[in-house]
């Protein structure tokens, strides 16, 4: 595990902070999972994990099915994984988190199905 974060990973904290989430209640980052995946921003309430995939260390054929092998294991333990580009991050953070809020959002509604949360 990293004790620090990459640049697209500060990009991502900052507009997940800005959005008046906190980390550590709403999110954790480097977030240890299954013993052998550390998910880089970890919803863990609502079993979302965010990927921040950095051109240089995403882009060769065997990372690529590095992070599928990792997709389909947390997808089967219902995990719901959402990989951002660099180059997304960068262009655009705000649509990024965006699109995390959304599916953070439908995830509580179906939470609250049961008719609990009212």
């Amino acid at each position: 595990m990293r004790n620090f974060l990459t640049n697209i990973e500060q990009l991502m904290l900052d507009e997940l902070i800005q959005r008046g989430l906190k980390k550590g209640i709403d999110f954790a980052t480097q977030y240890p999972i299954r013993g052998s995946f550390i998910l880089d921003f970890a919803f863990p309430g609502e079993k979302i994990a965010i990927e921040c995939d950095g051109e240089a260390w995403h882009s060769s054929p065997e990372a690529r099915k590095k992070d599928g092998f990792k997709n389909f294991i947390l997808g089967k333990e219902g995990w719901k994984v959402l990989r951002f580009s660099g180059s997304e991050i960068e262009e655009d953070t705000a649509k990024c988190v965006n699109k995390i809020l959304k599916i953070k959002g439908e995830k509580n509604e179906t939470n609250d199905d049961c008719g609990c949360g009212n």
